[in-house]
């Protein structure tokens, strides 16, 4: 059934929404060196464009938000022309993320072994997470960089969306969609020894 919101009014033309692809996501920081560096590694390379704002440019109009001429920036490429950006913001410097606005992002691996190769990239980096859980449909590992922001990085436990989708509208994943904290030394220690059992949601074993 269309809501009334949805239905055009008297003699408007109806519109539809496109399809879209997410192909940006924009960081602005008052810790660019940190948050660089830090990317640097996740992203397994460094940004494919970098600028310093020219110390004599007009100044930002007033009202308008931060723009790519005003800021320190950089590009980094991520996969299928996505990009990861950071805006370094001097006035930001100190400055805790808080309040309303991004709660996580997430990046997705193609499978479990590239999920565990990705954590024990960053924990030779000395970067650990500060969570872990295998949420029934996907099992994801949470980090936080030098800005506090949350990263997820995700993987499907299943082989097909289809079926994945199937499982989100079980009843046993809408009890639980949080599904299963992990010990992620522990799970990884388990995935190398090749436990049949690893994406079992009663397995303890590899659980806090």
């Amino acid at each position: 059934m269309t809501a009334a919101t949805d239905r055009p009014a008297p003699g408007q033309t109806p519109t539809r929404a496109v399809p879209l692809q997410m192909a940006e996501l924009v960081l602005k920081t008052g810790r660019f060196e940190q948050m660089h560096a830090w990317y640097s590694h996740v992203l397994g390379a460094g940004p494919f464009f970098e600028r310093t704002p020219d110390p004599d440019a007009p100044p930002r109009p007033a009202g308008m938000p931060e723009r790519a001429v005003d800021v320190r920036l950089a590009f980094f490429p991520v996969r299928d022309g996505q990009v990861l950006a950071l805006f370094g913001i001097d006035s930001l410097a100190g400055v805790e993320p808080a309040g309303p606005g991004l709660h996580h992002f997430q990046f997705g691996v193609a499978s479990l072994a590239d999920l565990i190769a990705q954590f024990e990239h960053l924990r030779a980096a000395g970067t650990h997470p500060h969570r872990a859980a295998n949420h029934g449909q996907a099992t994801s590992f949470y980090f936080r960089d030098p800005d506090g922001n949350v990263v997820e990085f995700s993987c499907s436990n299943f082989d097909t969306p289809e079926q994945e989708r199937e499982f989100m509208a079980s009843a046993e994943f809408a009890a639980n969609p949080s599904g299963l904290e992990l010990d992620p030394d522990r799970f990884a220690g388990h995935f190398h020894a090749g436990d049949p059992d690893i994406l079992d949601l009663d397995n303890q074993a590899v659980a806090r």
